[in-house]
């Protein structure tokens, strides 16, 4: 296989695990050619290896396909497409060898670089199938998010008395989420199948828009009708280059409550929390 059908095959099969089954399913579920800028043969030629994208181009599809540069998957296409370029393993080797002694990273981006290492490990992506499951209704996201963060087996009556939903609706979500592979449910109990994992969010799409805005209301609910734990607020002028630093800072340190969290913990000491980081613009008002 030569160079550009190896970045073709990485790029097929993350978009499948993205939950785009089809390569034209993906072009016009994120707005075709306005989005990529390119017809839909031009991208299928880049699936089949038969040439390689523009690197802005690239950026796009990334973009479209919700993965991050410092992501598992997004490091392993740069890698293929860089080595599709260049023709050589030792040059990709060179480049990402351990730094010589001296030029060590400071403790911050240490720790920021480990944090991404384990959650690369940690992740997993649903199908766009298991996705509109669990966004069908409040009571079948309830479950599924319940699942996901506690290890073993939750009977019907702990959900209950946990989420405080009527029994016959947790039974009718749980049978739909053994369903669509997302559960195992045995008579009155049930397990998550991606329990202490990290689900990567989909991209915003036009496909993919209203499960988006569905998550985000029943998340909206939730944490509306939940007890808040903690609170930090301030405000500050700056640029909008400063604002999207900031952001990024902002969105890694989310991402860590997921090394804190630990599926396995003793249920009568532990439990489920929401940590949510919003910034408002306030002034001036458009």
């Amino acid at each position: 296989m030569n160079k550009a059908k190896t970045f073709g095959s990485v790029l097929s099969r993350i978009r499948k695990e993205r939950g785009f089954s089809g390569a034209y399913k993906f072009f016009t579920g994120v707005g075709g050619s306005k989005s990529l800028g390119f017809s839909f043969v031009s991208y299928w030629d880049l699936e089949r290896g038969k040439k390689l994208p523009k690197g802005w181009r690239l950026k796009e599809i990334m973009n479209c396909l919700g993965v991050k540069l410092q992501s598992a998957e997004g490091q392993e296409l740069i890698r293929a497409y860089f080595n599709a370029l260049s023709g050589s393993e030792e040059l990709l080797q060179a480049l990402s060898a351990p730094a010589q002694p001296g030029a060590d990273l400071p403790s911050r981006e240490l720790a920021e670089t480990a944090t991404h290492r384990a959650l690369a490990q940690l992740s997993v992506s649903l199908t766009l199938e298991q996705w509109k499951l669990r966004t069908r209704d409040a009571v079948t996201n309830i479950c599924q998010s319940y699942l996901a963060e506690t290890a073993g087996w939750v009977t019907i009556q702990e959900l209950a008395e946990a989420t405080k939903v009527k029994p016959e609706a947790l039974r009718k979500a749980l049978k739909a989420l053994a369903a669509g592979g997302l559960a195992e449910f045995a008579k009155d109990k049930a397990r998550g199948k991606f329990t202490g994992k990290v689900i990567q969010l989909l991209p915003m799409t036009r496909e993919t828009r209203p499960i988006r805005e569905a998550l985000r209301r029943y998340w909206d609910e939730l944490v509306a009708d939940s007890e808040r734990v903690a609170l930090k607020r301030t405000t500050v002028r700056m640029s909008r280059a400063n604002l999207e630093i900031f952001r990024q800072h902002l969105e890694r340190a989310v991402n860590l409550a997921a090394i804190y969290g630990n599926a396995a913990e003793n249920r009568q000491d532990s439990a489920l929390y929401c940590v949510d980081a919003e910034i408002f613009k306030l002034f001036p008002k458009d």
